[in-house]
């Protein structure tokens, strides 16, 4: 794609929606230019807009991304299904939806634990923004007094996560947690309507935290 384009779609797709001037001053264009731009991307599907007035001046149109446009963004289904067929596989046949669940986050966060080994709190969430960008899920951190806040702006996997959040939502919950190990919540969520999926995350206790940590990591690879 066309790498404006490009820039146009990812600033959509981390801020929700934005005005023509605002993705000009992002993009480094003129209006008119990026007006353009945006056309191209209207006719094919990937943006849409609707109009705000204010109390005084003219009205202006602020831009979108349609549902389409979510196929212009990272997918992972094959390391998805890779950890999942993995995960049933190392079942005993009297396994369950919640074995499936702990033993694929468990896999998912054994492919990652030696990036995160001997880093302490505000260094793990980093990397695990850093990791989860890597996977497609455009992740940002917003620090709280208790820890802080992880976004992730794309849903790599939404295919799937529709039909079975109780498999890959869960999944990827505790796969956070054990990577942090740290106490970890999910405050919004995709498939219920939110522009994001964002996790509080608490500082542990041992690291000035008010509760105490999720297993070590040192558990993570054993």
């Amino acid at each position: 794609m066309q790498p404006t384009r490009r820039a146009i779609l990812d600033f959509l797709k981390r801020n929700g929606q934005a005005t023509l001037e605002q993705l000009a001053r992002e993009v480094g264009l003129v209006p008119m230019t990026v007006r353009g731009h945006l056309a191209v991307l209207e006719r094919d599907g990937l943006i849409a807009y609707h109009e705000e007035r204010g109390k005084v001046g003219r009205p202006r149109f602020v831009y979108s991304l349609t549902e389409g446009a979510n196929d212009q963004f990272p997918k992972s289904y094959q390391s998805l299904c890779r950890r999942l067929l993995d995960a049933v596989a190392s079942l005993p046949p009297t396994h369950t939806c919640a074995d499936i669940t702990a033993r694929m986050a468990e896999i998912w966060a054994n492919d990652h634990a030696d990036r995160v080994v001997g880093q302490n709190f505000d260094e793990r969430i980093q990397t695990m923004a850093q990791i989860r960008t890597e996977e497609g899920a455009m992740a940002t951190v917003e620090k709280t007094d208790e820890g802080c806040i992880i976004h992730q702006c794309h849903c790599p996997a939404r295919g799937v996560a529709g039909r079975h959040p109780d498999v890959v939502c869960a999944a990827e919950l505790e796969y956070i947690k054990r990577l942090l190990a740290a106490p970890v919540e999910r405050i919004s969520w995709m498939l219920e309507g939110s522009e994001t999926c964002s996790y509080q995350v608490t500082r542990p206790a041992s690291e000035g935290g008010p509760t105490d940590p999720s297993p070590p990591i040192s558990s993570i690879m054993e």
